[in-house]
């Protein structure tokens, strides 16, 4: 299971309800969010608060979204910007990715739309991974489908790669986590780089 809880997420738009419905479905997704609409103070909070990424309107009256982004960029420039816009134009997306925003999402979006634009930028930034539990599962998983498509047992894999079929059999049910070691031992045995067998994961 992908873990988000630590994803700290500015949402800038100066309509209330947007503003909510944006905060809403990301914290029913674990993002950690905090919402203005008031542009003003979602700098002030930049400037007291790390965050990762900034969902930013682009037409609002108090100070547009164009300054918004170049004021956050100017305060945090590891600040990843996806801008959201009812009015999008080649002229104003030119701008804001001139300014450094990573994304631009066009309104109304559907909510798969917002949460794949936020997932894609926080991989990107390297902010998702896999709690531990899960990412032995899914190795020990890995590992287990590849030596079934090269119709080996387990004991042929433990002779290939030194090790008992008790330990192999343990990491194939995720039951324990594998030492890059011996990660690699049996990605050697199945003729695979260590990448290439934990690629994805």
């Amino acid at each position: 299971m992908a873990v988000r809880h630590h994803i700290r997420v500015l949402v800038v738009d100066d309509d209330p309800q947007d503003c909510k419905t944006v905060g809403m479905i990301l914290k029913e997704h674990d993002y950690h969010v905090q919402s203005y609409s008031q542009p003003r103070q979602a700098v002030q909070a930049v400037r007291k608060n790390p965050f990762d990424v900034a969902l930013v309107d682009i037409k609002m009256p108090d100070m547009n979204g164009l300054e918004v982004v170049e004021k956050v960029k100017a305060e945090d420039p590891r600040i990843a910007v996806l801008v959201m816009t009812a009015y999008p134009d080649i002229q104003t997306a030119a701008e804001t990715m001139r300014l450094g925003a990573r994304d631009y999402i066009t309104k109304p979006f559907r909510e798969e739309q917002l949460l794949a634009a936020v997932e894609r930028v926080s991989h990107e930034l390297g902010l998702i991974y896999t709690n531990e539990g899960e990412l032995n599962r899914l190795i020990g998983q890995r590992i287990r489908q590849e030596r079934l498509k090269q119709s080996l047992t387990l004991r042929q894999l433990s002779e290939r790669s030194d090790l008992t079929t008790s330990q192999l059999s343990q990491v194939e049910l995720g039951k324990n986590a594998a030492s890059v070691w011996a990660l690699a031992r049996i990605s050697g045995a199945l003729g695979k780089q260590l990448c290439e067998l934990i690629a994805g994961l």
